[in-house]
């Protein structure tokens, strides 16, 4: 695959990963965001529907760190990947570089002994 043609294999793998897990982040809101209001609703006293905003709040906090359209900033090469996009860049370059592979399955190791022996 010639090498501008990899970058948009790339992103359309990865904003299928992303629609999808934006998807399941909107079926749990959905009803986590009634639930909140309803006890808000119903709970005594003017806490100014504290539960709700709290969930909005939560999903606007999602919706930056999965960062749906964030392809559209890689013609930007200044720009500094965040979110889910950092994560898959770290990844990718781990992917790429058996130095780096090597380092990152020595250190998952020794995390692992360190649970194991919690």
């Amino acid at each position: 695959m010639s090498g501008r043609r990899f970058p948009v294999l790339r992103d359309v793998i990865v904003f299928q990963a992303k629609l999808f897990v934006d998807g399941l982040r909107d079926l749990l809101l959905s009803p986590l965001s009634v639930l909140a209001a309803l006890v808000d609703l119903l709970v005594p006293g003017d806490d100014g529907g504290k539960r709700f905003y709290s969930v909005v709040r939560f999903g606007r906090r999602t919706e930056r760190w999965i960062n749906l359209f964030g392809a559209a900033d890689r013609q930007d090469l200044e720009s500094t990947p965040q979110g889910v996009d950092a994560l898959l860049t770290e990844l990718e370059g781990l992917a790429r570089d058996p130095a780096r592979r090597e380092e990152a399955v020595a250190r998952a190791q020794a995390l692992l002994g360190r649970l194991k022996h919690s």
